[in-house]
């Protein structure tokens, strides 16, 4: 089935342009927004678009985006919303037969379009529209097929975060300075991330924070993720691992994989949180990549059964990530980690599984820990000195 033809009989359920949104036209730029965007993109003549939107939360995005789209002989190719998105927004409950047949109706729309599509944008989603398992699967077999296809994605509701590297309380707030932190120097931005990799690869590396936490790896040849903004056909066709076709928006974070056998040392964590059960001062002893000994000064036997029982990828060491966007600012008091840590200067350690990062853990599992107050330097120079990137 050709593009058009699929467009025509789509057009009922994907071109419906949403009347409600959560914030106001007086609040956020809309137009500006897509022009950032667009930019990104770089969108070359004929290449073909599929956008998701939530119809409850950015929903004017979509208009200057579609226009911007065709204003560069670019095919706007269709517009779908997220699923839960008209059921919340209309508040009323749906029959579960009903739920099931605009299901499989939506998955047989959803990878048609796939099927013939350049580019695919996430817009910002508000909590309760969500991908269905089985269309992030298919997006990233999409992804896998290489070429110019990428993606860019916003998680602005789900990627404020705390420092334990579950969700935090999102506001309006920050969705403007996540729109703020849109308009910054890229080409500075990745001057900066180039500058990182340089010393990041010079030595060994050594992180530590006043919590207790000092580790060390060697990165070595492995791949950094620079996520930087630049999302043109000519950094996907360049691409090493999978998400280096997933732009993110906000920009900002750096991201490796360091070689596994070589981390070694310790990480702290002052609050953990294991389901309904906080656990203070977790402490993580780290050998050759693989975590060895698990205590708390309060809950670590729920840190050690909840880590153990997840199996032996919840104990391997994943990734390294450090934040370079000036705008992504932690507010005083408030313990909220604006997008992912992507802030200058926070970094990032995780645990579990690294395939998309070229590493060798699989298993499917990750669970993220962010420090913003961390030291870190290799060769013995430093990079980053109290949670503040030093030039």
């Amino acid at each position: 089935m050709g593009a058009t033809t699929l467009k025509a009989k789509l057009f009922l359920i994907l071109f419906l342009l949403p009347a409600v949104t959560a914030l106001s036209e007086e609040e956020m730029n809309y137009e500006q927004m897509a022009e950032r965007i667009l930019a990104s993109l770089h969108l070359q003549p004929g290449e073909r678009v599929f956008i998701r939107y939530d119809p409850t939360y950015f929903a004017e995005l979509v208009a200057p985006l579609r226009k911007g789209i065709r204003s560069v002989a670019a095919i706007d190719l269709a517009a779908m919303e997220y699923v839960g998105g008209t059921e919340r927004l209309q508040g009323i409950p749906v029959d579960p037969m009903i739920r099931k047949m605009q299901r499989e109706a939506h998955l047989k729309a959803f990878t048609g379009l796939l099927d013939v599509v350049d580019v695919y944008l996430w817009l910002p989603a508000a909590k309760g529209s969500d991908l269905y398992d089985v269309e992030e699967e298919a997006l990233r077999n999409w992804l896998k097929k290489g070429g110019t296809r990428r993606q860019i994605h916003f998680h602005w509701q789900t990627g404020s975060m705390m420092a334990d590297g579950l969700s935090g309380e999102h506001s309006e707030d920050l969705d403007r300075m996540y729109q703020d932190a849109l308009n910054i120097s890229y080409e500075q931005l990745s001057a900066a991330q180039d500058r990182a990799i340089e010393l990041l690869r010079s030595g060994k590396v050594k992180v530590t924070t006043p919590e207790g936490t000092d580790l060390t790896f060697t990165i070595g040849a492995r791949p950094f993720n620079k996520q930087n903004g630049d999302a043109t056909a000519e950094r996907a066709q360049g691409a090493r691992m999978l998400i280096d076709r997933e732009i993110e928006l906000p920009a900002g974070v750096l991201r490796t994989a360091p070689i596994e056998d070589s981390v070694n040392g310790t990480m702290v964590i002052p609050v953990v949180r294991f389901a309904d059960v906080t656990v203070k001062n977790l402490n993580l002893q780290i050998r050759q990549g693989r975590v060895i000994s698990i205590t708390a000064s309060e809950n670590g036997d729920v840190a050690e059964k909840a880590l153990k029982e997840a199996g032996d990828v919840a104990l391997r060491f994943r990734e390294f990530g450090l934040g370079f966007n000036p705008k992504l600012v932690i507010e005083s008091g408030n313990e909220i980690l604006p997008y992912y840590g992507y802030g200058a200067g926070v970094v990032r350690l995780s645990l579990g599984d690294n395939q998309e990062l070229g590493g060798n853990v699989r298993g499917g599992f990750v669970r993220w820990f962010f420090f913003p107050n961390a030291t870190v330097q290799a060769s013995n120079k430093i990079l980053v000195r109290d949670g503040k990137l030093v030039e």
